[in-house]
């Protein structure tokens, strides 16, 4: 990873996604780029104050030792972030899920939601009540994990754990979680489906490790990264069947208020260009 966006909002809130992108910025040697929006509602940075905070936030880092760049835009916050994103080919977005704009809870917040809806990006996402505790226990070794259902789009965060997974030298690990009444033929097609995965991913080289759990979905993701702590989840938009509920809804609203760590969302833009990568 060579660039990392931050979108910041002149907010302590916004700000508690620094540390964790200075983290990952120093383990990677990577640029951190900042971006806000100059709005015009009552407490919004106005342009001319947000060069100059981000021009600030920017010398700071400067002095630390991180390469840095700062970039105001104006219109819809989202479309601006990954307006930035895009013309500066960062290659991670790290941001907390609340703002200044008091944004609803979890994913469901419309700046959040919308970046990761529209951006080609993947996105860092980060509870901002648990950021500091995050950025505490931040271990590139801790692992990356990857929650799959079998359907061809969910493989395609396959391919950014393992970027993320190589760029770190953390393990890799595939989760396929069944349900408390599946049988015995639902968990050995399950395990059979990482088998699979793995040794695919074996003939390139890249070390897997299958993992199967019983029970719900985000209770089961939350008690895989408790076990590793300082580890991440990444996961798509979709999954078997189309656009359900496997991030926009349950799972991610699990996930996100409960999550001792971090998670990396690849966007429908970026499931596009991916593909059908793994097959």
């Amino acid at each position: 990873m060579k660039k990392l966006l931050v979108p910041l909002d002149g907010s302590q809130v916004a700000e508690k996604a620094l540390p964790i992108a200075i983290s990952l910025a120093r383990s990677f040697n990577a640029e951190l780029c900042l971006v806000t929006v100059a709005g015009g509602k009552s407490g919004d940075l106005i342009n001319d104050d947000s060069e100059l905070y981000l021009e600030e936030v920017a010398s700071s880092l400067r002095e630390s030792g991180f390469a840095s760049c700062f970039h105001v835009g104006t219109g819809s916050a989202a479309h601006s972030i990954v307006r930035v994103a895009e013309s500066q080919q960062v290659d991670l977005i790290v941001m907390t899920t609340r703002g200044r704009s008091g944004l609803a809870r979890g994913l469901m917040g419309s700046v959040t939601d919308a970046v990761m809806s529209e951006s080609a990006v993947p996105v860092y996402v980060v509870r901002s009540d648990n950021a500091p505790q995050v950025s505490a226990e931040f271990s590139l070794d801790a692992g990356v994990i990857v929650p799959l259902d079998g359907s061809e789009l969910a493989e395609t965060a396959v391919e950014e754990a393992i970027s993320l997974s190589q760029s770190s030298l953390s393990p890799l690990y595939l989760l396929r979680v069944v349900g408390v009444n599946a049988g015995q033929e639902q968990r050995d097609l399950a395990s059979a489906y990482l088998d699979r995965l793995s040794e695919q991913l074996a003939k390139r080289k890249i070390l897997a490790i299958p993992e199967m759990m019983t029970g719900d979905a985000g209770d089961s993701i939350i008690r895989a990264m408790s076990r590793r702590p300082g580890s991440v989840v990444v996961l798509t938009t979709r999954g078997a069947g189309g656009l359900t509920r496997w991030v926009r809804g349950s799972v991610a609203d699990s996930l996100v208020l409960h999550a001792p760590g971090p998670v990396v969302v690849v966007s429908p833009k970026q499931q596009a260009l991916l593909g059908s990568v793994i097959h």
